[in-house]
């Protein structure tokens, strides 16, 4: 499961709210501070959007940019209405459900909070829709160019470096019981201790794993597929290594706020593995000046808190070099050591902030995985998906590039 957010800014919520402006005040809020195309962006809009984006720490050029931001709205707007898109009002309830869930709240809840620091419903509402409102409108106009077929798949494979065979070797079959705390090793560590005292049985570890992991794998009571022994961390390889049929470890530190234990429920020697049979992982690497610092790991949650899956990376990178992200595909046995042991714990959509890269902070993400040369399931789907992201994301921005060309622009 992935770490959900805090909103650390709404324990200053009773200052922000002092500074809403009151009823005289706000009539002028009201005003017209730009038409796009006949269309008027107030300043009450650009004040709640703010306001809205300061409470959940978005990186100060994102709050900057809320007037450009507004703008491309409008056109984005004027675009669906041309070709006759809307947003499914059941598909925005379950958005603002899951955006809520990340800092453990409902909608309801969430909204309550941001009204207490003086953020109207309909701000948190409009920043959703107009996101889905966009991404409908741009698979409505060029879905139907998109046009990735067999070969480009097969092609993308093959630059996975994957060997024709590997070396004999032992494949584990696992539970796993995960439990992140964000970067909080303390509560990390007396939540599995506590688990740990309540782990007697392996009925007693599946219970536990559905009731106390964070990971995807709870609903399966912690339960994973067979994998390679080398695929697992070092420090998680040793300890599963001495472990009989049965038999569970001790809690190991596996990240920063993250503390894991496995039970093994089965061994088996393997005398070569085809490549039909090796694990395939995509997975983004985001970089993020400034190394483990503060600053970089608050940057860290604030992207983690934007992102439920690595194709939402792409709009957190527009504007930045491109080469701060890279997604991928790669066959486990050739993932570098750092990456393959951070991904090792994840599920798809999860992240961790456990590496570095020179001065850069890297949050990776795991965004599917599944067999290599599997036909019907990832990770053939995936990367037909993210070729299909990357060839809209482009033909996005071209179109956005005509729409504020041609667009009419002017202050009151």
């Amino acid at each position: 499961m992935r770490d959900t957010f805090s909103l650390p800014a709404l324990a200053v919520a009773a200052l922000l709210a002092l500074s809403a402006p009151g009823p005289a005040a706000a009539q002028g809020t009201f005003e017209p501070l730009v038409y796009v195309n006949g269309s008027a962006v107030t300043t009450f809009e650009l004040q709640q959007r703010q306001r809205f984006l300061t409470l959940l720490n978005a990186p100060p050029e994102m709050i900057a940019d809320v007037r450009q931001n507004l703008i491309d709205e409008r056109l984005h707007e004027q675009a669906a209405a041309q070709g006759n898109v809307t947003v499914n009002p059941q598909e925005l309830d379950a958005a603002l459900e899951q955006f809520a869930g990340r800092a453990n709240l409902s909608a309801e809840q969430f909204t309550a909070e941001l009204g207490r620091a003086g953020v109207a419903p309909e701000t948190f509402r409009e920043f959703l829709r107009a996101q889905l409102l966009w991404r409908d409108t741009v698979r409505a106009r060029f879905g139907g160019r998109v046009n990735i077929s067999k070969t480009d798949v097969d092609e993308a494979i093959t630059r996975l470096d994957k060997p024709i065979d590997v070396p004999p070797g032992t494949r584990v079959l696992l539970s796993e019981l995960i439990v992140r705390k964000g970067e909080d090793d303390a509560r990390a560590k007396l939540l599995i201790d506590r688990v740990a005292a309540l782990t007697r049985s392996p009925a007693d570890f599946t219970a536990n794993a559905r009731q106390y992991s964070t990971s995807n794998s709870r609903t399966d009571g912690g339960e994973l597929e067979w994998m390679p022994i080398e695929n697992l961390p070092p420090e998680v390889r040793g300890t599963v290594s001495a472990l009989k049929p049965g038999e569970i470890s001790a809690p190991i530190h596996a990240g920063p706020g993250t503390y894991a234990m496995f039970m093994l429920r089965d061994k088996r020697e393997e005398r070569g593995i085809l490549p039909g049979n090796i694990e395939a992982l995509t997975y983004a690497e985001y970089l993020i000046p400034g190394g483990r610092t503060a600053p970089a790991l608050a940057e860290a949650e604030r992207v983690r808190a934007r992102v439920t899956s690595c194709d939402d990376l792409y709009a957190v990178n527009r504007g930045q070099p491109a080469e701060r992200l890279q997604i991928e595909t790669r066959a486990s046995n050739t993932l570098p050591a750092d990456v393959a042991g951070a991904l090792a714990t994840l599920d798809a959509g999860e992240a961790s902030t456990a590496l570095t890269r020179g001065n850069a902070l890297v949050f990776l993400m795991l965004c599917s995985r599944g067999k290599l040369m599997d036909g019907t399931t990832v990770p053939r789907t995936a990367l037909r998906g993210r070729l299909e992201s990357e060839q809209l994301a482009q033909l996005a921005e071209s179109w956005m590039a005509e729409l504020r060309a041609t667009a009419v622009i002017r202050e009151p």
